[in-house]
């Protein structure tokens, strides 16, 4: 029998937002204690919207550009915007989504709210193999 599966079955529900003049010392810091490789970060006000930064952000941003963690804000290396699934997508939908825009990871949105964050890697650890 197959069992459809979901964005919400696998959604990251632990994600962290932070302000985009965080410096990214400090954002790397809370990503490392938190064991998270992606963080959102808040947009600055109703007609901005969310970005995004990642681990990968930081190595090719910062540490490959030689730039200093503790002098580089976070909003100066992140993207924008972020790309955003609804919970109720499919996963083989939600993984050919991401994959279609060449990204790691989307927000997932329910009613217009946040609700979680979905990875790639997420997908493949949580799919049911013997589909």
């Amino acid at each position: 029998m197959d069992k459809k599966r979901f964005i919400r079955d696998v959604m990251m529900t632990d994600f962290q937002c932070i302000d985009g003049v965080t410096k990214v010392s400090d954002a790397l810091k809370m990503m490392k204690s938190k064991r998270i490789h992606a963080v959102l970060i808040d947009p600055r006000d109703e007609d901005d919207v969310y970005g995004i930064m990642t681990l990968k952000d930081i190595a090719r941003k910062v540490i490959g550009q030689r730039r200093k963690l503790y002098e580089t804000h976070v909003y100066e290396i992140m993207s924008k915007p972020v790309l955003s699934v609804p919970s109720n997508m499919p996963l083989p939908y939600s993984a050919r989504f991401l994959t279609n825009f060449n990204v790691s990871y989307a927000m997932v949105m329910e009613k217009d709210e946040v609700v979680g964050m979905v990875s790639l890697n997420g997908i493949v650890n949580q799919w049911d193999w013997d589909q």
